[in-house]
């Protein structure tokens, strides 16, 4: 897994379907703005942004399928495009 800096919070959440990494920043409550990163990227890309909000802000940046160790049952394969 990848190191995430000071400040933010990493979790494997699982459900019945797959198991992903969620990057986690802020207060428990408040108004959560979500991060998604396109395929060939990975949630480490928000982290700047994550830690760039204001205060009353929580920030969740979920890896997609097949990125950073996320469901690694479903890896996706790149050579047959985006």
């Amino acid at each position: 897994m990848t190191a995430v800096l000071d400040g933010i919070t990493a979790r494997d959440v699982t459900t019945d379907r797959l198991t992903t990494r969620v990057m986690y920043y802020g207060p428990d409550d408040g108004f959560t703005v979500m991060f998604f990163h396109g395929n060939v990227w990975s949630a480490t890309w928000w982290e700047e942004t994550l830690l760039a909000l204001p205060p009353r802000y929580p920030g969740i940046a979920p890896e997609q399928r097949g990125s950073n160790g996320a469901d690694t049952a479903s890896i996706i394969d790149a050579t047959r495009g985006m």
